[in-house]
């Protein structure tokens, strides 16, 4: 029934938590915050976090080169507060100051995350380091399959090119559509499509492509690989001289964990 899958797309989609900015305004990219907390996470060693959440750490510095996402952050600068367990070794300071490194580390070389502070509560002391974070988050909400592609104005075909050269960069497992059309036309029957074009060939297009990537992979890197790749399906499209100008928002909503990390 239309109102039971407007449901379910209503809870996929708050299930993903804000829609943080990976890199600079120029890089368009953004990340599910479910799965950038879920990469963080893993990174916290014999800690373990709890009530994470990721937001603003000022005003935004730079509004988005691109069209971002719905409801997506500007880009600027972000910041992380968070419940801590922690273990004492040697001090409690240390080992909160330890985690807070780890964070920042992670952000920056495993995701390319602009997060600059990280606010930790100890709400507990551990006898002993906790266990490695399990890989259940980060890569549980977004689609599982290849994913669908659609489009306002632009053709079917088109959409499938550009997936199918968004599938082709490393680091990319899958489309992973989550972030679907306004909710007033999801009622209606529009799926969420993991590449959505808009614009008509030989005019300004738009393509916001989701994806979920791989363990290992840096999300900023391989955002930029996709952004490309999209890019230069459709540049490549218009009969004019001067080829259309393209812009392209890629959005990851979900990394998969390291094999060792799933249970």
């Amino acid at each position: 029934m239309p109102a039971e899958r407007l449901t379910h797309m209503v809870r996929r989609q708050l299930g993903l938590g804000r829609l943080l900015p990976l890199g600079r305004a120029a890089d368009g990219a953004w990340i599910a915050e479910e799965a950038a907390v879920g990469v963080l996470c893993r990174a916290a060693g014999g800690a373990r976090l709890s009530g994470v959440r990721i937001g603003p750490a000022g005003p935004a510095t730079d509004g988005p080169a691109v069209p971002p996402p719905p409801s997506a952050l500007p880009p600027g600068p972000l910041r992380l507060t968070a419940d801590l367990a922690v273990y004492a070794d040697p001090t409690v300071p240390a080992a909160v100051d330890a985690v807070r490194g780890a964070l920042l580390d992670c952000a920056d070389r495993g995701l390319g995350l602009p997060l600059t502070a990280a606010d930790l509560r100890v709400t507990e002391l551990l006898d002993a380091p906790a266990a490695p974070e399990a890989g259940g988050r980060g890569g549980s909400s977004a689609g599982s399959g290849t994913g669908g592609s659609g489009t306002e104005a632009g053709g079917r075909d088109e959409a499938g090119r550009v997936a199918r050269a968004v599938l082709a960069v490393d680091g990319v497992a899958r489309l992973a559509p989550v972030v679907g059309p306004a909710l007033s036309r999801v009622a209606a029957g529009p799926a969420a499509s993991a590449v959505q074009v808009t614009g008509a060939s030989g005019e300004r297009r738009h393509v916001l492509v989701e994806v979920a990537l791989s363990p290992g992979v840096r999300a900023l890197d391989a955002a930029r690989a996709a952004r490309t790749a999209a890019h230069d399906v459709l540049a490549g499209t218009g009969r004019a001289k001067a080829a259309p100008r393209v812009t392209v928002a890629v959005l990851v909503t979900a990394v998969d964990p390291p094999p060792t990390a799933r249970r």
